[in-house]
């Protein structure tokens, strides 16, 4: 039976002072893909919010290698280290629930654990942010080796985290109803407060981003952006399948795909043509670029619990064509076009008609902005604090 969420208010007032201590994985926030730039945001957010007195907790080899390419404000703040490498010392405070987070700061009130992870505390309160339960969904993956260790891996974390967190934040209402399905002694713990576009996504590309568009041999053509690689869980059988019907029908137009490309796809990428693009990573100067050039984005999404893709693409002026299912139609609304990510022919023909449609792009990329809006990083970084605020 689902349930309703709480989304937690946005704090009205600072409040007393808080110590914060985040445990940020900081080798993510460098050249970050979605997940890395929610650590990022939120970290950012809170750490300049009155109120806050917030330090990180980190590895010492990735703040030696990360900091300095990032700078400010990150080199500003106070660090905690601990000894293991992340992998390693994760897995010994799972196992054997030490060392607390009071043995780095002995002061902390609360720890956040920017993503799903595991810090002991003692006296401290314990949240966690989690953005879905994809691992344990039939249909999300495939079957593989990788997929049964991940489960492995997860399942001993969600077994601790049962017993200690004191709430976990999610990123939508559907990744909280299907965490509290998985994992019921938890659902009392669940707290709904959203994800947002970085402010760069709303802003105009610097010529530097632009630069990608003459690197990738897409300056001044039509192009549709697949902002989600070739991966299973991101529907590239669909992708691949239907991209030579539109390729037909709309002759000058590109494909152009960004981020990982996993190797089972790569020959029938090819075989594409250079009507394909493989553009693979790109940083967030150059993803604003892609997406405010893009004539639309395609996002067929199996399976995510936010989609921050359509909330950026949106946030850039762009059209979006993307999935009607799990947290999607939740951060689209009415500002997209949601098709089941089963039906190639669906998406087949509303990518035909947006791309021969110019004012249907132009009420779609309106209605998109207006949409991203809603949703901004210091909102969200302020019901985070009144949610802190509410545990200790």
């Amino acid at each position: 039976m689902s349930q309703s969420y709480n989304e937690v208010a946005a704090l009205s007032y600072p409040g007393e002072l808080v110590n914060i201590l985040s445990y940020v994985h900081l080798r993510n926030i460098y050249r970050s893909t979605g997940v890395g730039r929610v650590s990022r945001e939120l970290t950012e957010r809170l750490h300049a919010t009155p109120g806050v007195n917030l330090h990180v907790l980190a590895d010492p080899a990735d703040h030696s290698r990360v900091i300095p390419l990032i700078g400010n404000p990150w080199q500003a703040y106070q660090y905690h280290f601990f000894k293991s490498e992340t992998s390693a010392q994760q897995l010994r405070w799972i196992l054997t629930n030490r060392p607390a987070a009071e043995h780095y700061w002995n002061d902390v009130d609360l720890v956040h654990c920017t993503a799903e992870s595991y810090v002991p505390v003692r006296r401290a309160r314990l949240v966690v942010t989690c953005h879905d339960a994809q691992h344990f969904e039939a249909g999300a993956h495939r079957q593989s080796v990788w997929l049964m260790k991940q489960r492995l891996k997860w399942r001993l974390l969600f077994a601790r985290l049962e017993r200690e967190v004191d709430m976990l934040q999610m990123i939508s209402h559907f990744a909280a109803e299907r965490t509290a399905h998985f994992f019921p002694n938890l659902r009392d713990r669940l707290r709904v407060v959203p994800n947002a576009a970085s402010d760069s996504f709303f802003a105009p590309a610097d010529e530097q981003g632009k630069a990608v568009l003459h690197q990738l041999g897409v300056q001044g053509r039509p192009f549709v952006l697949v902002p989600g690689g070739l991966q299973f869980r991101k529907n590239a059988d669909l992708i691949l399948d239907a991209w030579p019907a539109i390729a037909a029908a709309v002759p000058d137009v590109v494909l152009v795909i960004i981020n990982h490309a996993d190797e089972t796809y790569l020959p029938r990428a090819k075989a594409l043509g250079d009507r394909c693009v493989l553009a693979g990573f790109q940083d967030e100067r150059q993803l604003v670029a892609l997406y405010q050039a893009a004539t639309l984005v395609w996002f067929p999404t199996l399976y995510d619990g936010f989609g921050m893709p359509v909330i950026e693409a949106m946030a850039s002026g762009t059209p979006v064509i993307s999935s009607n299912t799990t947290g999607i139609p939740e951060v689209a609304g009415n500002a997209a076009v949601l098709l089941s990510p089963t039906d190639a022919k669906a998406h087949v023909r509303n990518i035909i008609e947006l791309l021969r449609d110019e004012s249907a792009r132009a009420v779609l990329a309106a209605l998109g902005r207006e949409r991203a809006s809603e949703f901004t990083w210091d909102k969200s970084a302020s019901k985070l604090l009144a949610a802190f605020q509410s545990l200790v």
